[in-house]
């Protein structure tokens, strides 16, 4: 039974995964073929209709799950330790980030398929490429990679649990993005992403992270 259930969730967060994936057609159309003005607002438009549907439905999925699992997890409110958690992992990210510097010259890694596929899109829509790679994608990513993952598979608040939750989520997060050399970036950085979720137990605050990571990359 228990591995049944296991499967179910597994089933629907690949499905979750293609509903991710939904709302990037639209620009896709947009940046590989000759649009018209009024038929490119009309994909904006479409494209804005699907983000926000999507991010609703994620949204209150997780809000169920954390009702239904009574979950230590959530949108908190604001409390002094999980501020300083939250600044704790800020810096840690900025080690990362200096790790992600060393690593891309000491093995000449090239730009992965992942970033170079954003870079062709920002060359022909700049601002739709980056308010979706900047605010839309970590939004609808983190509630599906740390939320609902967590909610799905991970609901104990075991350490030794909560540790094999993060390596998993690590992986996914990574192979998702690339399964290259540029694995261990992506990797790390969904560890890193999963650490602050789980420490400061707020949705909002790897969502931060993600926000930070995806803005300073466009710059």
């Amino acid at each position: 039974m228990r591995a049944l259930q296991v499967l179910k969730n597994c089933l629907f967060l690949v499905l979750l995964f293609g509903m991710d994936q939904l709302v990037s057609i639209p620009q896709l159309v947009a940046a590989y073929t000759q649009n018209h003005h009024l038929f490119l607002f009309f994909l904006i438009i479409v494209y804005i209709a699907i983000a926000i549907a999507v991010i609703v439905f994620f949204w209150q999925f997780y809000r169920y799950k954390i009702k239904k699992n009574h979950s230590i997890y959530g949108d908190l409110p604001p409390k002094r330790v999980r501020t300083q958690t939250l600044l704790l992992m800020v810096l840690v990210w900025m080690i990362f980030m200096l790790f992600q510097i060393w690593y891309t010259n000491q093995f000449k890694v090239n730009i992965s398929a992942n970033q170079l596929a954003i870079e062709k899109l920002f060359e022909k829509l700049p601002i739709w490429t980056f308010i979706d790679g900047v605010l839309v994608a970590p939004v609808m990513e983190e509630l599906i990679f740390r939320g609902i993952f967590f909610e799905l598979f991970f609901q104990t608040d075991q350490p030794v649990i909560k540790v094999i939750g993060v390596i998993v989520n690590a992986v996914i997060f990574g192979a998702l993005h690339d399964t290259g050399i540029n694995f261990p970036i992506y990797a790390i950085m969904g560890a890193i992403l999963a650490v602050t979720y789980m420490r400061t137990r707020d949705i909002k605050c790897s969502i931060g992270i993600h926000i930070l990571n995806n803005f300073i990359s466009f710059i």
